[in-house]
């Protein structure tokens, strides 16, 4: 008999670990160990469909949370930055107005910040993200690209014109030209770095707005002080007041 462990569900019950096999069950696992170490309604939704839990770490882990990975001389991933892919997460949520993505990476974008010493700086930038074009004294300039052409890919990809792609590749290569590691690169090599960055962001903006609508349809909750881990209360006590706030009105009560 299974003893159900968490707090209340809306469309879809999130599925407890002794319903799995051993295999999703090792699935179920990895995604949790991977995203923060917390039990969590996003594997027990999709663990109804065992072959997408077994790969969707691994799979997502290349556009989300790989650091620059090679094999041999060849990079594989992390050809942006974790910062500036949570901004872009959590941009396209807040247009989606996805409840689990908008709340979830609130957290782990505020976390990110925080541990790098640079919490002071993620306010403005989390604050005023559901309407980033509005204050552009919270962003550098490469974060304003970034953004609008993620609203925009977000909403219509039909409007990304050709001189918002020219003004895209522009910023990424001024930005990477101050790296130190890609600096001297040949600027053939530099060119398809950037096309590299450009594949992988549109890659997650693209991959968040189908999970923001997986999110969203099947009204996957927030672990609660039910559930065996409380996702709320780590929630309030990462993510700023005002920042919780502006997420309920974005939200308005909804999934």
């Amino acid at each position: 008999m299974t003893k159900i462990t968490q707090g209340p569900w809306t469309r879809i019950r999130p599925l407890q670990r002794d319903e799995l096999d051993p295999y999703t069950q090792a699935g179920m696992v990895a995604g949790e160990l991977t995203w923060g170490g917390v039990r969590n309604n996003l594997c027990k939704v999709m663990a109804y469909t065992p072959r997408l839990l077994q790969t969707e770490v691994e799979y997502c882990n290349t556009f989300i949370f790989d650091p620059p990975t090679f094999r041999g001389d060849v990079q594989e991933a992390g050809f942006n930055d974790r910062f500036i892919k949570e901004l872009v997460i959590s941009r396209t949520s807040l247009i989606n107005r996805s409840r689990y993505s908008v709340t979830h990476h609130s957290f782990i974008g505020m976390s990110l910040y925080t541990d790098a010493g640079r919490r002071e700086e993620a306010v403005p930038k989390y604050l005023h993200l559901h309407e980033h074009e509005k204050h552009p004294e919270a962003y550098t300039e490469r974060e304003r690209v970034v953004l609008d052409y993620t609203a925009k890919v977000t909403r219509d990809a039909h409007l990304v014109t050709d001189q918002e792609f020219q003004q895209l590749r522009r910023v990424l290569t001024e930005h990477n030209l101050k790296d130190g590691r890609l600096k001297d690169l040949p600027a053939d090599n530099m060119s398809r770095y950037v096309d590299s960055q450009i594949v992988e962001l549109t890659w997650l903006i693209g991959h968040f707005c189908l999970v923001n609508r997986w999110f969203t349809v099947l009204q996957v909750p927030d672990e609660s002080p039910q559930d065996e881990d409380n996702f709320a209360a780590a929630y309030e006590r990462i993510v700023p007041e005002q920042i919780r706030r502006r997420n309920d009105q974005v939200l308005a009560g909804g999934f």
